[in-house]
């Protein structure tokens, strides 16, 4: 995928992005994602959704809450802005609605984050995660809501065994069905150099965090991205999983950059969703 970049207006920060998604060994692609600008330009929604394979319609799934998060950009924009934890957990809801709307056996997980200036406001359900990375250090990951985290959280297995477990793929909150759903939720404070990273569970599976790094500053994010999802397909072997990633890179701009940001937004994101 070709390089593209988003500028963020309050500290100038430019956002180098790239994304990519394979099939793996699987016989239907249940993940989405999707890179959503503002409609005003001054915000950046960023999404990845897993349709949970152990159910029927799990691509639907997935693409609903892909669907959901456009046009609530589109028309709630202003309270995203105004108030983001609580527009995000509204958008949440609309996403869960709108499954159960159209579907009685479609699941998805999802990870999406919103930035506006300098700040990237969260939120998960399920396995699909985000990492914050500064400076080839992890900052946070996002929480998996799967009986392997409780575990770990209890200290029964290691962070490096989560992913090798039989219980890996047990999940205990998602999007669709009956349960209301419960997300978590936070906020990063995003400094030149940071790199987001959205993923489902067939990247993080195959993909040590600390390569997430390294590949992006061996490169750019577009190319990274790329490179990431077909070793994690090709890690996973014959029954590899879907595997979805979304990079994000801040870089500082230059005062004289800003001037035409709008112009390279409008055209560089034109193609730029899942359809």
């Amino acid at each position: 995928m070709k390089a593209n970049k988003f500028f963020s207006s309050c500290q100038l920060l430019l956002w180098n992005r790239g994304a990519a998604s394979q099939l793996g060994g699987r016989n239907e692609q249940q993940d989405r994602w999707g890179i959503f600008p503002a409609p005003d330009q001054q915000g950046l929604l960023t999404i990845v959704a897993d349709g949970m394979g152990g159910h029927l319609d799990g691509a639907l799934g997935a693409q609903l809450v892909i669907d959901t998060a456009r046009t609530y950009l589109q028309n709630s924009v202003a309270w995203l802005k105004a108030d983001p934890p609580a527009a995000l957990e509204q958008l949440c809801q609309a996403m869960h609605t709108a499954i159960n709307e159209r579907s009685e056996s479609a699941r998805s997980t999802v990870v999406l984050v919103w930035i506006d200036q300098d700040r990237a406001y969260w939120l998960n359900v399920g396995d699909s995660r985000l990492y914050h990375f500064r400076r080839g250090r992890r900052l946070m990951r996002t929480r998996d809501h799967s009986a392997v985290q409780l575990l770990m959280d209890m200290g029964e297995i290691d962070e490096s065994e989560m992913a090798t477990h039989p219980a890996q793929n047990r999940l205990y909150r998602c999007l669709g069905g009956e349960d209301t759903p419960k997300p978590d939720t936070g906020e990063v404070v995003i400094q030149p150099g940071d790199l987001l990273a959205l993923c489902s569970d067939g990247v993080w599976e195959h993909v040590a965090e600390s390569e997430f790094w390294t590949a992006t500053l061996a490169s750019n994010p577009a190319v990274a991205a790329r490179t990431l999802a077909e070793q994690a397909i090709q890690r996973g072997g014959a029954s590899a999983d879907n595997a979805t990633l979304v990079l994000l890179q801040a870089e500082a701009a230059d005062a004289g950059a800003s001037s035409s940001w709008k112009e390279r937004l409008t055209s560089g994101f034109a193609a730029l969703f899942n359809r």
